[in-house]
């Protein structure tokens, strides 16, 4: 059997040396989209809020989302710095696979992102409405939710409690719990659920927004804890526990999973969304509307505005601070 261990060897080696291979640009100047195989010119779709002309909805970095939902500057909340990411010094020491260290990946991440943790937290004012902003970057090891995001999510929302904001939103692009992690990845399922049960105890409303995957323990934890769930777009898929195989491998002797299984329109005929929008585009503006009615604002200026009507002397001044 030597000739199987010398040829697993081979394999790794070349796996290293075209690791070592120039890479390029970490995002070339152009995109081809998985829907409709066109080739985009970058700088347009970023124009474009990274939608292609099929109406696909390619990954937006989280700088972006947030400079696109606050109204003008917005305050970044930074993670705890005294979080170990790596708790179990996780490493593969697989002789027939190329070994590797967990914290080497995060290492990694970080450098490729700019991020300590797989989330971007922020506070700011979104139409007049103060609110705090969590985004999960896809890139950031696949979204992973692990001790050092969880810390980071609790972080944030005990800021948005403090500071009694109008609305949390949270961008879900995440795979589930950090498996490197074990238990102590596993118990973030149980602290994000405590930290959002704190922010509803505030009267905060909460939004869940899924823009691509939403799996694992992430979906299994938080991700229906909020008053609204809502779709990005038509194309999001994996909102799911498991992925579709695996849930095809168990059911497979009972029922067969239908082809819309975790995707926008499947979710939503299941009744776990809320509502799924056409484009991102959207997004700001039914947020607004939505947390307008719920902390009853719309109602409280047409009620200044009656009143005003009422007393002629006051009437100039209720309409410039409703206006």
């Amino acid at each position: 059997m030597n000739w199987i261990s010398n040829f697993k060897k081979i394999k790794i080696k070349v796996k290293k040396i075209f690791k070592k291979q120039p890479a390029g640009q970490q995002e070339s100047d152009w995109k081809s989209c998985p829907q409709c195989k066109k080739i985009s010119y970058l700088p347009d779709l970023i124009a474009n809020s990274y939608i292609c002309d099929c109406s696909f909805h390619f990954d937006i970095p989280p700088k972006l989302r947030l400079d696109n939902l606050f109204d003008s500057d917005y305050e970044i909340i930074e993670s705890p710095g005294n979080i170990n990411p790596d708790p179990l010094n996780f490493e593969v020491k697989d002789a027939a696979r190329e070994g590797y260290k967990y914290i080497d990946k995060i290492k990694k991440y970080r450098k490729t992102t700019g991020q300590q943790t797989a989330l971007m937290c922020a506070s700011g004012n979104i139409s007049n409405l103060s609110a705090v902003v969590v985004c999960f970057n896809p890139k950031f090891g696949g979204g992973r939710f692990g001790p050092a995001e969880n810390e980071h999510f609790s972080k944030a929302a005990t800021f948005a409690i403090q500071k009694k904001v109008d609305m949390w939103i949270v961008i879900y692009q995440s795979s589930g719990i950090d498996v490197h992690s074990g238990i102590t990845g596993l118990s973030s399922m149980v602290k994000s659920i405590i930290a959002m049960k704190e922010i509803k105890k505030a009267g905060i409303p909460t939004f869940a927004i899924a823009a691509r995957a939403v799996a694992g323990g992430t979906y299994a934890s938080n991700f229906f804890m909020h008053d609204f769930i809502i779709i990005e777009s038509k194309c999001v898929e994996n909102i799911l526990f498991s992925g579709k195989r695996v849930t095809a491998n168990i059911l497979k002797e009972t029922d067969q999973i239908p082809d819309d299984f975790g995707t926008g329109p499947g979710v939503m005929k299941s009744g776990l969304a809320d509502i799924t929008l056409e484009n991102r585009k959207e997004l700001k503006d039914t947020i607004i509307k939505l947390a307008n009615i719920i902390l009853k604002k719309e109602v409280l200026k047409i009620k200044n505005v009656e009143e005003a009507h009422e007393n002629p002397e006051d009437f100039k001044k209720t309409a410039s601070t409703t206006s």
